[in-house]
Parts: structure tokens; sequence; C-alpha cells
């Protein structure tokens, strides 16, 4: 039985929920479970037969943090076998096809990749409070049975079929929206009257994009590396963190 690892990137949490039920249904096949983070002990990663991994689409891409990770492991030997699976707002682009690329390039095997439609990070927050933007696909559970059956037999047997993602050329059609949505740049603001002080955006940020200011007693936010997965807004526990004061009462 193959030792198994399931990592993955989430930003306001839906990918962390898929990672979470993969981690709760295969228990009895004991695979780990961790967030990825940057620096990584990638050295680990040479315990595992299968290395599950997930990630957010933004803007039809793969998160720049997510690239990194992948971009820093080091290339296998042997083989590694990789599923690969991503959750995505309106559309996944070739997310899965560039990423499932980059993996390759490490002596990885993908024998899967997934796509599951969840609650939007940024339309959430952005846009006007619409039912869509905070549930999962219709067909969700369906696919999460199916893809769930296919781990589990690449978990228990010696017999691993390599299935790349194909580039979805209609993709390109996106390219509008993917183009002038990397260029837009928000600036968080943090109301200090409703801050806690809790350090949790701080702690949590993957690209280190808060720290504790020498002459503030609130986070200090700096956009510069920001991919802008707005998981400090999400999971800030006194909604003090916000994109503006349009969207302070946006839920999350």
């Amino acid at each position: 039985m193959k030792r198994t690892l399931i990592i993955y990137h989430s930003g306001a949490g839906s990918t962390k929920t898929i990672a979470e039920i993969y981690h709760e249904k295969l228990k009895d096949l004991s695979p780990d479970l961790i967030p990825i983070t940057l620096p990584f002990p990638y050295e680990i990663l040479g315990h595992y037969d299968l290395i599950v991994l997930g990630f957010p689409t933004y803007h039809g891409e793969a998160p720049h943090s997510m690239v990194q990770f992948v971009e820093n492991m080091p290339s296998f030997e042997p083989q590694k076998t990789a599923f690969l699976f991503t959750t995505y707002g309106l559309y996944p682009a070739n997310a899965l096809y560039h990423l499932g690329k980059k993996l390759k390039e490490k002596n990885c095997v993908l024998s899967f990749t997934a796509g599951y439609r969840a609650p939007a990070t940024d339309a959430a927050l952005l846009l006007p409070p619409m039912k869509p933007l905070f549930r999962y696909g219709k067909n969700t559970v369906k696919k999460l049975n199916n893809h769930l059956e296919h781990i589990r037999k690449c978990i228990v047997s010696s017999q691993i079929v390599e299935i790349n993602p194909r580039f979805r050329l209609h993709a390109l059609l996106n390219y509008p929206n993917q183009y002038f949505g990397k260029r837009v740049t928000h600036q968080l603001t943090v109301d200090d009257t409703l801050c806690v002080q809790c350090n949790r955006c701080v702690h949590q940020c993957i690209l280190t994009c808060w720290h504790r200011g020498s002459s503030s007693l609130v986070p200090v936010y700096d956009n510069t590396h920001c991919e802008y997965c707005f998981k400090c807004v999400h999971h800030c526990p006194a909604n003090a963190i916000m994109l503006s004061s349009k969207t302070k009462d946006a839920p999350n």
C-alpha cells in the first residue's frame, strides 16, 4: 500500500474543505494531510509514494505560491505518482494543465486531475451577495465519490495509468479577463477598533504580506507579493480586515 500525502493551498477555505474530505474518507488508508508553506521541508516528500495536491484557481491560473511550491520541489527519483485537483468559482481554464506540466518536470506521473466548482474567494467579497457564490457545484458529491474511488485504487494498486490534463483551446477566450484581473491590486486595511490582535493574519499568510509594525498595535499589510487569496479577510475572527468600506459587511 502506497504512503499518501494530501497537501493543499487554500484561501477562503474551499480547497481545504475538499482536502479534508479526501482525508476523512480515506482515513482507513492512513493518508497524511498538511497545508503547504513557503519555505517547505521538501525532504518529507520523499517518504510518500502518492502525493495529492490541491489549489484554488485565481483568474484561470494556479496561485503564485502554489506554482512556486511546485517549482521548488526536488526532481524525484524514483518517480512519484500525483493526483492534482483545483477549486474554482467560475472556470478553471488551463490551471490544471499548466501546473500538471510543472509536476511532470519533477518526475511526477499524474494519475488523475479534478476540478470542483466552489465558493469563490474574490467574488464573494467584490460582488453583491448571491447564493451561487457560496455553493459548491451540483455534482460535487458525485464527483468526489468517483475521485475518491480512483485515489483509493491508486493507493492499494501497483498499476498506475498516466492521465494528463488536456490543453483547453477555448480557455483562450478567457484571456482578457485573466489579463486585466491579474493587474487589479488591492490595499487591504485594518479597522483598529475591531482588531483583537490575535495575529492570525500574520501567522497564516503564506507570502508574509502581514507583519507586526513597530509603531502600530494592529498588523501592517504590504501587498508587494500578495496574490489576493483573501485568506486574511475571510478568516479574521473579528472581521477587522477589509478591501474597502464598501466591503466591510461583505459575508466571509
